[in-house]
């Protein structure tokens, strides 16, 4: 490297993931393109596994002209390797570095550089996860220099499962892209209710996450039989999000058992762009029932939009919606209804929250949090 030039930071991850990201994908992409935005402070590699995917692979060229490695293997079979061999290291085919960081758990062969990892849903890994999830954190986080993590509820799980890290954590939150903080257009609104396979101009209820189980989603379906404008089908409800041929075959099943001809209640798949801020611009209220959260960051975009949060009262949810939110216990689906019903029911306590979701989702911002993560690592 040239006399005086920033020290040099390669960001590693599996551009196959980037197609359709979401969560941990998201804060990769974010967190790239953010860190390209301080060339004073560090000189930026990209690295991949072998990619694929031609879309991932048109992703990956069409990015600025950042030097970037590809490897020979794909990166799945890379950090299966490297769990088992330190060598060869990443630097092997990137050339030295000061640091590489992993926006995911991974456990990179480092060589002579500095790792950082991110951890985003520990909590999540140790309740939900087999025990050899478990041991892969281990393994990941004793090789780690930094170990950063997505929010300070994280971090207090992640301290309290893996003491030796008091020294090695720096909190570096999420944030939400940044064309969620651009006002969605009207023609964006005005096209959203059909992409959305919603017809009319019906009230609607939004959620926006995986399919998974701790998303708790098919309580929340039930509890719309408790609000009697959705039984009626004056209220819909729109479930943003994709998982496997099981996970929606449940909710699918969840709709039918409600016995409720007039219910809208609809399963859209994955949404991205424009069309999911249009959405949250266009929705009643998100409502965000997860058991299990280490950020959530469709609660920043819906408060970009102006569009009200019914959070789950637990976990990481309160520390990002702070007195924006509309809380409830997400284990009764009476709580989860009751919660609804009344924040759609206050319009001036409704538009004072909003007003102050504006200003909290303000505050998170990717090039804040590239900012973090750089002070974290001394660069």
């Amino acid at each position: 490297m040239p006399p005086n030039s920033p020290p040099r930071l390669v960001w590693f991850y599996s551009t196959d993931a980037l197609l359709a990201p979401a969560g941990v994908s998201r804060h990769a992409l974010a967190m790239r393109h953010s860190l390209a935005r301080f060339p004073e402070r560090v000189s930026l590699a990209l690295a991949t596994g072998r990619i694929s995917e031609p879309d991932s692979l048109a992703l990956w060229e069409s990015w600025d002209d950042l030097p970037r490695f590809e490897l020979p293997l794909s990166t799945r079979h890379m950090l299966r390797f490297w769990r088992n061999c330190p060598w060869p290291p990443l630097t092997a085919w990137t050339g030295p570095a000061d640091w590489i960081f992993a926006p995911a758990e991974f456990p990179v062969a480092k060589g002579r550089a500095k790792l950082a990892v991110t951890s985003h849903d520990v909590a999540q890994d140790l309740r939900w996860q087999p025990p050899r999830r478990r041991q892969l954190l281990d393994l990941v986080y004793s090789q780690a220099d930094k170990v950063i993590s997505v929010s300070k509820f994280n971090t207090g799980v992640l301290l309290e499962a893996f003491p030796y890290l008091t020294s090695r954590v720096a909190t570096v939150p999420n944030a939400a892209d940044d064309y969620f903080h651009e006002p969605a257009t009207a023609e964006e609104r005005a096209a959203v209710r059909e992409q959305l396979g919603l017809k009319g101009q019906i009230p609607f209820l939004l959620s926006v996450a995986n399919l998974q189980p701790r998303k708790n989603l098919e309580r929340l379906i039930r509890a719309m039989a408790r609000i009697p404008a959705v039984m009626a089908g004056e209220l819909a409800l729109i479930l943003i999000g994709e998982g496997s041929e099981d996970q929606v075959a449940s909710l699918a099943a969840a709709i039918r058992d409600l016995k409720a001809p007039k219910a809208r209640i609809v399963l859209a798949g994955y949404v991205q762009g424009p069309t999911l801020r249009a959405a949250y611009a266009e929705a009643a209220a998100l409502v965000f029932p997860s058991l299990c959260e280490s950020f959530g960051i469709p609660v920043l975009e819906a408060m970009t939009q102006g569009c009200p949060v019914a959070l789950a009262d637990s976990t990481c949810l309160p520390e990002v919606g702070g007195a924006a939110g509309w809380y409830f216990d997400p284990t009764t689906e009476e709580a989860i209804a009751g919660t609804v019903i009344e924040l759609l029911g206050d319009d001036a306590r409704r538009a004072e929250r909003v007003t102050e979701g504006r200003r909290i989702a303000a505050e998170f911002r990717w090039d804040n949090s590239a900012r973090m993560l750089l002070d974290a690592l001394g660069l």
